[in-house]
């Protein structure tokens, strides 16, 4: 079993369950504006793109492969994915860096980088044996500023009536080798609004997954989505907890996932353009 029961989708779940009780106490503080004023949120400039790249499931594979960079002018900056496995049932993608100036730094981030990518483990608890892991990793932004790496797949332990399917992801300075979270890409509360609005985009979403999407979503209020953002991303202690919430930006959109039930997908990624709103 996993250490910890916020893992995943165990916020929704226990969202959805008290839900109703809350609702009828907290109603009139949570009711939603008719229009939120989104027109002022914070975003970063956009990065240069970095198509998905892949590699051979081997024990920490050090070949690299097709690699993607950004340039600078003393400076060119690219990566390759590698693979940490266990056995025939984990396996987990993670992004390594070469052409930065400052070797020590460079190392430095691909530590950070592959000690997030692996972050699931602790997570899931896999010394206990019983544990099935699959994720690969996509670099939808990489420059000489940063870099962000988006993981996606699955994680099942023995016997469980199905596998909880994950998203999780992690943007690095690569200036400071420190983790950029939800807060450093816009605002929590207003994104939490936006998300109970009738503006909401989803990623991926198909129609009638979108109805009983927004149907789930009127168990929830502004404060349950204000909490979750505001312990969203990396930094955080995988033996402890595991946010309900992840984050990155590409090209000045802001994506971020919120959980859901399972036979929704167990999370949702929710778009949001600035300029547009």
């Amino acid at each position: 079993m996993m250490k910890n029961r916020n893992l995943i989708i165990g916020t929704a779940l226990a969202a959805l369950v008290l839900a109703g009780v809350i609702f009828a106490v907290a109603c009139s503080s949570s009711e939603t504006p008719d229009k939120i004023d989104l027109s002022t949120i914070h975003t970063t400039a956009a990065e240069t793109m970095a198509p998905e790249t892949s590699s051979s499931p081997e024990e920490s594979s050090s070949q690299p492969a097709e690699t993607s960079s950004a340039e600078a002018d003393n400076q060119a900056i690219s990566f390759h994915l590698e693979t940490y496995t266990e056995g025939e049932t984990i396996s987990i993608q993670y992004p390594v860096l070469s052409g930065m100036n400052n070797e020590d730094a460079q190392g430095s981030v691909n530590q950070l980088l592959k000690d997030n990518a692996l972050a699931i483990l602790k997570a899931w608890d896999t010394e206990s044996g019983g544990c099935t892991i699959q994720i690969q990793c996509q670099v939808p932004s990489i420059s000489q500023k940063r870099i962000t790496a988006v993981y996606t797949g699955y994680a099942s332990q023995e016997a469980a009536a199905h596998p909880v399917n994950q998203f999780y992801t992690n943007t690095v300075d690569l200036a400071s080798c420190k983790d950029m979270g939800f807060s450093d890409f816009t605002d929590p509360y207003t994104m939490a609004g936006y998300v109970l609005s009738d503006d909401v985009q989803f990623e991926g979403v198909s129609q009638e997954n979108l109805e009983a999407l927004l149907e789930e979503r009127k168990t929830m209020d502004i404060d349950y989505y204000t909490d979750i953002f505001e312990h969203a991303d990396f930094p955080f202690d995988a033996e402890t907890f595991w946010p309900s919430s992840f984050s990155y930006e590409k090209q000045g959109v802001i994506y971020f996932s919120i959980p859901v039930s399972h036979v929704l997908g167990d999370y949702a990624i929710v778009q949001f353009t600035p300029e547009t709103k």
